[in-house]
């Protein structure tokens, strides 16, 4: 997707950024985006056992925590979870360009160099890749409304749309779960659930510890007989969340 038609389209062509002033059409793949960005956007049936859906789990690396104040996704990773379980066969990585500089501190932490993203695709071109993996399917994350906020940001940027997928963040479910406890970050959780924290602070490796995550809530919640997305839904009204069409 980094062809000739992603260099013309920086250069000015559709950029929806500009205004409404006349100007050529998007090209045809910025119209498929669009397309499947809206095909995507249903809610789910509430009787659909979650044991059949299939959740793609995702997480991000970026220079920061500002979107909209400069910082950028350095890396993107994902992991299926069907059936209530991980699928290591079924995952999604790309490193990604910023255009910009990464501090020091998030060098230190994630692994990721200036150097290590200076050859790879910006969040542009990869974001069609990650879309196509995602399908119509269900996202899944931890505080995942951060992670779709960098990700929706350049979505819309250059196609006017944004992921509308139905979604459902691990931290939400983890409150209606275990009501009692004072914490909900990732590290929290895993250190709650006994998960060793391999891969930490890495896009690949959070979305498999969130993955994993995700069906010890999945097992526990069949123990407690919600079997269907009704019977989520319900649980999370607590929350005042739960299955929503993107965020």
């Amino acid at each position: 997707m980094s062809g000739n038609w992603l260099s013309k389209f920086k250069n000015g062509m559709g950029n929806l950024t500009e205004g409404l002033r006349p100007g050529p059409s998007p090209p045809p793949e910025v119209l498929r985006i669009k397309e499947r960005l809206a095909r995507a956007a249903k809610p789910l049936d509430p009787d659909m056992p979650l044991s059949k859906l299939r959740f793609v789990v995702l997480d991000t690396e970026t220079t920061g925590f500002e979107p909209a104040g400069g910082d950028e996704v350095i890396a993107l990773g994902a992991v299926v979870v069907k059936n209530g379980r991980p699928r290591p066969e079924q995952v999604f990585h790309r490193l990604v360009n910023p255009g910009r500089s990464i501090p020091p501190l998030v060098t230190a932490l994630t692994g990721i160099s200036d150097e290590a993203v200076a050859g790879e695709d910006d969040l542009v071109a990869v974001l069609p890749c990650f879309l196509e993996f995602l399908g119509n399917d269900c996202l899944a994350g931890h505080h995942l409304g951060f992670d779709l906020e960098f990700l929706n940001l350049r979505l819309r940027e250059f196609s006017g749309a944004a992921i509308r997928n139905p979604a459902l963040d691990t931290a939400v479910i983890a409150r209606a779960l275990y009501p009692a406890l004072k914490y909900f970050s990732l590290d929290a959780m895993l250190s709650f659930h006994g998960i060793e924290p391999a891969g930490r602070h890495t896009a690949l490796g959070d979305a498999w510890l969130t993955a994993r995550l995700l069906a010890l809530q999945l097992e526990l919640l069949e123990m407690m007989r919600i079997t269907k997305v009704a019977g989520l839904l319900r649980l999370l009204e607590t929350q005042d969340a739960g299955f929503v069409p993107g965020f």
